[in-house]
């Protein structure tokens, strides 16, 4: 009978074979995988970083340079840079605490940011921050910080800072134009990007040159800035043109928006608020109805009207003008801005002759500048006016404008009678700034005769000169004259259901010199506070303007 020990000695080193086997595979795996790490993370580190950055940067590859922007002096307005940004690679890091500071200290980012932004990403890369110095690049690299990296960018710079910011629009972080002319042009500045296409149809890439004057742009931005600091303003707009060819030399809308990437404005900001913002224009619109009448001869030149003493009856409302008259000459409608006057003045002509020369003059349809989303205003046909409609709309209620409109219909007084399309961007020229395209002036329709031009001239002097807009005058020489015309537009407040004194928005329209027109310039201050006048607080921001660009009246 065998034995039982006898079996368990020839079992148990069948096992201890078998388990010595096993552990010293184990050990092998485990010596293989610490060997492996350790030429991983010593001796291939530099090899594979390269290589991640390398992969990195053809997924993410530095987006190509944008076309410039210029001004109509090929001064440049916009550019793009090369700049450097930081991420982290959360799988590469080390020393988080270390890392976290060092970041936090050099890069102003708060700490608990950045833990959040680490602590949130699922792969292998988040932005630490963009555009950053670099001299701060240089600092944070010396230090080695296991998972920091750069890469080199392309951002949108401004040699002339915030000016024309509505305008020029906001270029995004992925490097399309997401406003104003960056986005109107987005073809042509960026043709690797995102394309666009918004009338600009068959135009080669290249820079953008606008008809825009970067000198006037400052010097309008700043009194207009003036101007809305001392009423205060809720917004403040100005539009200079040049009246003979319909470009437009300034578009200042204030406040500016930011046209940083990383913080940008609100969308209901990025609009170019001149071109597309409609508004009643109140006593400036009151040209059409004098240029009408004088066109028309529907007045004898010694006529006396009654002014009512400052308070008429019309229909079912009360028409009041701000300086109370008896009598008023035609001139003198005009010159001291007279709604009572202008409304007389619009029952002669009728509901048709009032439409058709406001149509005329550009209001109530598209004024053709290339920008999208331009505004028509509102101008509703006779047929849908109501029995007050022929007095309200010959001093500018229920009709509205945009401020392209307006500064285009005042130009077109000063040119003799001619209407012309405002022009924004005048060319796209090359690297060496050839010429590839270019826009030229086009005249849109004669609306009033020169003679009428000159008479109407004559009577925006005397405004100027003695009547409500005196605060726009420049005493120089006894030969240069500024024509111009207020506006006080009280606006509809739907809270309460009508007008009040509490909104309104202040306006001057006018160019200069009036014998020799060079420019036409609307200035509007949307919302000032307390009750505010077009008289007295937008016609010195005029006032300031012509004393800028044209030192001692020179012509």
């Amino acid at each position: 009978m065998s034995s039982p020990f006898r079996n368990k000695e020839r079992v148990f080193p069948a096992l201890k074979l078998r388990f010595n086997l096993v552990r010293c595979g184990v050990i092998l795996l485990f010596s293989t995988l610490t060997v492996r790490l350790f030429i991983v993370q010593a001796i291939m580190h530099p090899k594979l970083q390269d290589k991640a950055d390398r992969q990195f940067k053809s997924q993410h590859a530095a987006l190509p340079l944008r076309h410039l922007i210029f001004d109509r002096n090929l001064r440049v307005l916009a550019e793009s840079l090369p700049v450097t940004s930081c991420y982290v690679d959360p799988t590469l890091i080390k020393d988080k605490n270390q890392l976290e500071s060092a970041l936090a200290s050099d890069l102003g980012v708060s700490k608990s940011v950045l833990e959040s932004k680490i602590a949130n990403c699922r792969g292998s890369f988040v932005w630490v921050k963009r555009d950053v110095p670099a001299y701060i690049g240089d600092s944070i690299r010396k230090q080695k910080l296991e998972g920091v990296g750069f890469k080199t960018e392309v951002r949108r710079h401004y040699p002339f800072g915030k000016i024309a910011s509505h305008l020029l629009g906001l270029v995004g972080v992925e490097g399309s134009g997401l406003s104003g002319i960056e986005m109107v042009m987005e073809k042509v500045l960026n043709s690797s990007g995102d394309q666009f296409d918004f009338g600009f149809k068959n135009l080669p890439a290249g820079n953008v040159e606008l008809t825009i004057d970067g000198a006037i742009q400052q010097i309008v931005e700043k009194e207009l800035a003036w101007g809305v600091e001392k009423t205060r303003a809720k917004k403040g707009m100005a539009v200079v043109q040049d009246p003979w060819s319909g470009e437009i030399l300034a578009m200042a809308t204030l406040p500016a928006i930011s046209l940083d990437p990383d913080d940008p404005p609100d969308p209901t900001e990025l609009r170019i608020p001149p071109v597309v913002d409609v508004f009643e224009p109140g006593s400036t619109f009151k040209i059409v109805t004098a240029a009408a009448s004088i066109e028309e001869k529907i007045y004898s030149p010694a006529e006396i009207f009654d002014g009512e003493n400052g308070a008429f009856k019309c229909a079912d409302i009360t028409i009041h003008d701000h300086e109370p008259r008896k009598k008023l000459s035609f001139d003198e409608i005009w010159i001291y801005s007279s709604n009572i006057g202008a409304a007389k003045l619009g029952e002669r002509l009728g509901a048709q002759k009032l439409y058709q020369y406001a149509r005329a003059f550009g209001f109530g349809v598209y004024p053709g500048s290339g920008i999208p989303a331009e505004g028509k205003g509102m101008l509703r046909p006779p047929n849908q006016w109501s029995g007050v409609s022929r007095a309200v709309v010959s001093f500018g209620q229920e009709v509205s404008v945009t401020a392209i409109q307006l500064v285009g219909a005042y130009s077109a007084i000063a040119n003799g009678g001619q209407l012309m399309e405002p022009k924004i961007i005048k060319a796209i020229v090359d690297g060496k700034k050839n010429v590839l395209w270019s826009d030229s002036p086009q005249a849109v329709r004669t609306v009033i005769s020169k003679p009428t031009a000159e008479e109407l001239t004559r009577i925006l002097v005397r405004a100027v000169e003695i009547g409500t807009g005196r605060e726009a005058q420049v005493k120089w020489r006894e030969d240069f004259k500024v024509a111009g015309k207020t506006g006080t537009a009280q606006k509809f407040d739907a809270k309460k259901g009508g007008y009040g004194n509490d909104l309104s928005l202040i306006s001057f329209c006018g160019f200069f010199p009036a014998n020799k027109p060079k420019y036409t310039i609307a200035i509007f201050l949307d919302e000032p506070e307390g009750r505010r006048w077009g008289g007295v607080d937008a016609a010195p921001i005029f006032r300031r303007i012509v004393e800028r660009l044209m030192p001692k009246g020179n012509v």
